[in-house]
């Protein structure tokens, strides 16, 4: 996977989930794992009011992600494994870590 890509679009997802840009992130996630949208929001503390990323790990087919997403009263790290799919990088894998 392309390094700056792949950050790039790890950066822009945070971005989106902080101002709750529910039509771009869709295109963050592989199709697949597009119907499980609504049960991943839920772990997220609402509103989410930052995105810290915490760790990139860059691999030749997978990268992983580890952002912490913050509120006003809680806070859940999330852990998301990214593979190329239609030429870009997208989530094939997450969940709440720690």
């Amino acid at each position: 996977m392309d390094e700056a890509t792949t950050r790039r679009c790890i950066e822009e997802h945070a971005d989106a989930v902080v101002r709750g840009d529910m039509d771009a992130l869709p295109a963050d996630f592989a199709e697949a794992l597009r119907p499980q949208l609504p049960q991943l929001a839920q772990v997220l503390p609402q509103p989410t009011t930052s995105a810290q990323i915490e760790n990139v790990e860059i691999g030749g087919d997978e990268s992983v992600s580890t952002i912490r997403y913050s509120g006003d009263t809680s806070a859940v790290t999330i852990r998301a494994r990214w593979q190329e799919e239609g030429g870009r990088p997208v989530i094939v894998a997450a969940e709440p870590v720690g």
